[in-house]
């Protein structure tokens, strides 16, 4: 059994999505209890959208009456079926400074049919520039017909290591279909690439915040 860890590490200074997320901070505050000194880690500016993260459709506007992550019973999680399309990066064409996957690619990816309600996770070795300065701007999105395709197939969960699937220059309205779907959405994802196997099981944690719509996971693979 190969267990592999897809969430990514939260570390002061690391990328964030926007200006409007605070920055996050890892810090700590000492004192003494029972006569010994002790010193516990404080996560400053720690959002939902903090390193690797869940989101259900109840973050989108028009996609009302979805649950809070908290509200989904934990087993649903836990050793689920995932199937994994390797769509490398290399061979990503570029529209508007950024790379993308097509249709056709994913089509190519997939060994044999994938079932409804199962987990599906898009992979091309992006989640090895978690580190870079230009992480957000350089990850790959989903043409429009390929988010499409992949939403048709009605997933528990779609997963990627790109943390930004929509052209931010010329959007295509790619997420509507999606999040009216139901479908629950897991990013940015690292070492899909060292997945060898199309059909794998995976867990995938959120913290257990209630009432909420986005959460940050560990997600883990395991190819048996």
């Amino acid at each position: 059994m190969k267990v592999i860890d897809i969430s990514g590490p939260i570390y002061t200074g690391m990328w964030s999505y926007a200006d409007y997320y605070p920055k996050f901070e890892l810090s700590s505050v000492e004192f003494e209890f029972g006569g010994e000194k002790y010193s516990v880690e404080v996560y400053k500016g720690m959002h939902s959208q903090s390193g690797t993260y869940m989101e259900t459709p109840a973050i989108y506007s028009g996609a009302e009456g979805h649950p809070a992550l908290n509200d989904i019973p934990i087993e649903k999680f836990f050793m689920i079926d995932a199937y994994v399309l390797q769509v490398p990066q290399e061979g990503l064409q570029v529209k508007d400074g950024r790379p993308y996957i097509t249709v056709e690619q994913i089509k190519a990816a997939e060994k044999s049919p994938i079932p409804q309600g199962a987990a599906i996770l898009v992979s091309s070795g992006y989640g090895k520039n978690w580190d870079a300065k230009d992480y957000i701007e350089k990850g790959w999105f989903f043409k429009k017909d390929a988010l499409d395709y992949i939403t048709d197939k009605k997933p528990f969960l779609l997963g990627g290591d790109s943390p930004s699937w929509e052209n931010a220059v010329n959007p295509e309205g790619a997420f509507e279909r999606f999040y009216k779907s139901g479908s629950l959405l897991l990013a940015p994802c690292v070492n899909l690439e060292k997945v060898s196997k199309f059909k794998v099981k995976m867990t995938v944690l959120p913290l257990k915040v209630m009432k909420s719509a986005v959460c940050p996971v560990r997600a883990l693979v395991v190819e048996e």
